[in-house]
């Protein structure tokens, strides 16, 4: 993994791009769905239909995949046991018991779960890794360096996870990752 980033005001810059290029119908869906987590943390589980409105902010067909999916029950069983686990792999590969919710889903609930430990699994924030989402197997080695790096960052820099996530996302659309890509494949080749 390359990190793009070298100081805390570069992190902060990108993640601030990303929070005025949002749109407003964006914003709003995603400050709902950070509010789901109080109700989380009261239930100490998730259910169906804030289940589908956090994998909705994330991809938009994953809403009718769940919505079509797993029954109110079992989700409501699969987050309250996936919020117990104290291993984060197995966190992530519980959640993907319910119909609907991949790796990526999974991470973003573990995100707005626990924002301060968990990165989105995302292509976006990947790619400005130098990590191509594309030959990248989502198992427990990769989770669990994926989850490490990120949260050094954090700490090395100063900022909370919900920011650096922003900031990879935005940055990957800018097109600054392919050229950090082309630099770092070169050194390597």
């Amino acid at each position: 993994m390359q990190f793009p980033f070298t100081k805390q005001d570069e992190i902060l810059y990108w993640a601030n791009l990303y929070t005025k290029d949002q749109k407003p119908e964006r914003k709003r869906q995603e400050e709902d769905v950070i509010k789901i987590k109080c109700s989380v943390e009261d239930k100490g589980y998730l259910t169906k239909c804030e289940l589908m409105e956090m994998g909705g902010w994330k991809d938009r067909f994953a809403r009718s995949n769940i919505k079509n999916g797993s029954s109110s029950e079992h989700i409501e069983a699969v987050t309250c046991d996936a919020f117990r686990l104290g291993d984060d792999w197995e966190k992530l590969e519980k959640l993907t018991d319910i119909v609907g919710v991949g790796e990526s889903i999974a991470s973003v609930i573990l995100h707005l779960y626990d924002q301060e430990r968990y990165p989105i699994l995302d292509r976006h924030a990947l790619w400005s890794l130098t990590i191509d989402h594309t030959k990248v197997e989502y198992d427990e080695p990769f989770w669990k360096k994926y989850v490490n790096f990120c949260q050094a960052k954090v700490n090395c820099h100063g900022v909370c996870m919900r920011t650096l996530d922003r900031a990879l996302y935005k940055f990957s659309e800018s097109g600054a990752a392919t050229a950090l890509k082309t630099i770092t494949d070169e050194m390597f080749f």
